[in-house]
C-alpha cells in the first residue's frame, strides 16, 4: 500500500511538472487561460531577473491574480511572500495627496491656501513664489524644481549625498527654499518631488505630529492597510522589509542598496496586497466624500499641458484626457501612479473604476521596467491582442 501511494504521488508531481511544460495551454487543450498567461509572464521575467517581487490583480474587488517571486534578502535567502514590505516610491504621492484632500474635509487646510501661509512657522533664507497654492503643490504646477534642481555635488552618485543628508523639516523647508524656481505658478506642469514632500511636512505641522503618525492614523488603520507604514527614524527597524538591489553588469554581481536616509521624503512602505487595497477606496466614498474621490481624479492640468493628465497624486486617462506619462495603450479610462526609487520600483493601476486593479511592487530596480510590464499586464488581464 506504501508503495502504491509512494508511486501515485510520483506520478502525480511528474504530471504537475508536464503540465509547466506544456506551453501553459488550458486543461481542455485551448488557449492559455489568463491566470496562465500571467504564470508565463512572471515567470520569464523571474528567470531573466526582470522581476522579483510580489504582484496582486483585481477584478471587481476579487483577486484574480497573486504571486510572489523571488528573494526579498539575497544575504539570507529570505523569499518574497505577501506580508514583506518595499518602498512604494512616488505611488506614495496617491497617499500624501488623499491626505491633503482629508483635511480640506475636516477644514484644517484649504485648496487655496498659499504656501507662504503654510510655512509661515518655518524659517528659510530662500524664496518661495507669494502665489503657489496648496492645489499647485498637488497638481506639480506649483513651479518648484525636481531633483535636478540640486547643485551638482549633491548630484553624485546617484544623489548619495542628498539622499543621506539628514534633514529635519525646518532644514528641509529652508534647503528647498534656495533651489532655483522653474517657472511661474500655474504655467506649466513640471513634476516636483520636492512639492509632495513640502506637503508632507505642511500635513504634519498642520496636525502637529510626525508624518509617520500621522499616515497611521488617518489612512492606514482606518483602511485597515496593516502592512503599510512610514517612518522617520533611521535607528527604528521596519519588520518585514524587502532589501533593494541593483545589477551591475559589468561584473555580474548584485549590490545592496546603501542607506538612505528615512526622515528625507517621507517614504511609504507596504505590499501589493495593500495597494490593491488603497487603490479600490478611490471608487467608494466613504473615507473620502464623493466629491473629494472626484477632485483627486480629476484632469487640473487642462490648459497647461497637451502631454499630461493629472488629478492629485494620480495620473488619469480617459476619452478627453490623453496622457504620455502613464500612457497604457488602452481606451478603456484609468487613473495609474508608478515609483522608482534606489533599487525599488512600483506601479499600482485602477481600470475603469475598479473592473481592474493592478498592483506590484520588485526590488530589483534597474531590471524592472515598470511601465513595460503594466502594459503587458493590462493587455493579459483585458483580453488584448
Amino acid at each position: 500500500m506504501k508503495k502504491l501511494f509512494y508511486l501515485f504521488c510520483i506520478s502525480g508531481i511528474a504530471m504537475l511538472i508536464g503540465c509547466r511544460q506544456e506551453g501553459n495551454r488550458s486543461l481542455h487543450g485551448g488557449m492559455p487561460t489568463t491566470s496562465q498567461q500571467l504564470d508565463s509572464l512572471f515567470q520569464s521575467h523571474f528567470e531573466q531577473d526582470l522581476f522579483h517581487g510580489g504582484v496582486v490583480i483585481t477584478q471587481y474587488g476579487e483577486s484574480i491574480y497573486e504571486s510572489y517571486w523571488g528573494l526579498a534578502d539575497r544575504s539570507w535567502g529570505i523569499p518574497f511572500d505577501k506580508e514583506v514590505k518595499l518602498d512604494i516610491a512616488s505611488v506614495n504621492k496617491s497617499m500624501i495627496a488623499a491626505l491633503a484632500v482629508k483635511a480640506v474635509e475636516e477644514e484644517r487646510l484649504r485648496l487655496d491656501d498659499r504656501l507662504v501661509a503654510l510655512l509661515s512657522g518655518f524659517s528659510y533664507r530662500g524664496h518661495f513664489h507669494a502665489d503657489i497654492t496648496l492645489h499647485q503643490l498637488l497638481t506639480h504646477t506649483a513651479g518648484l524644481a525636481d531633483y535636478d534642481g540640486v547643485a551638482e555635488d549633491l548630484r553624485q552618485d546617484n544623489f548619495l549625498k542628498f539622499k543621506r543628508s539628514r534633514f529635519t523639516d525646518a532644514a528641509y523647508v529652508d534647503f528647498i527654499s534656495r533651489l532655483a524656481p522653474i517657472g511661474e505658478p500655474g504655467k506649466q506642469f513640471h513634476y516636483s518631488n520636492f512639492a509632495y514632500h513640502l506637503l508632507a511636512i505642511i500635513l504634519a505641522d498642520t496636525y502637529s505630529k510626525p508624518f509617520a503618525e500621522l499616515l497611521k492614523e488617518k489612512l492606514t488603520e482606518p483602511l485597515g492597510l496593516r502592512h503599510t507604514v512610514s517612518e522617520g527614524l533611521n535607528e527604528r527597524l521596519i519588520p518585514r522589509l524587502a532589501q533593494a538591489y541593483t545589477y551591475q553588469a559589468s561584473t555580474g554581481e548584485w549590490l545592496e542598496n546603501p542607506f538612505i536616509d528615512l526622515s528625507l521624503s517621507r517614504r511609504i512602505f507596504s505590499t501589493a496586497a495593500d495597494l490593491s487595497r488603497w487603490a479600490r477606496v478611490m471608487d467608494n466614498p466613504g473615507w473620502l466624500t464623493a466629491a473629494s474621490l472626484e477632485l483627486i481624479q480629476q484632469n487640473h492640468l487642462a490648459g497647461i499641458s497637451k502631454d499630461v493628465s493629472y488629478g492629485y497624486g494620480w495620473v488619469l486617462v480617459d476619452k478627453e484626457n490623453k496622457s504620455k506619462m502613464g500612457d497604457l495603450g488602452i481606451d478603456t479610462p484609468y487613473i495609474i501612479h508608478g515609483g522608482s526609487t534606489d533599487g525599488y520600483k512600483a506601479m499600482l493601476i485602477n481600470i475603469n473604476q475598479g473592473a481592474y486593479v493592478i498592483s506590484f511592487l520588485s526590488n530589483v530596480g534597474n531590471r524592472t521596467n515598470e511601465m513595460h510590464l503594466a502594459q503587458k499586464i493590462t493587455k493579459i488581464v483585458m483580453r488584448r491582442p
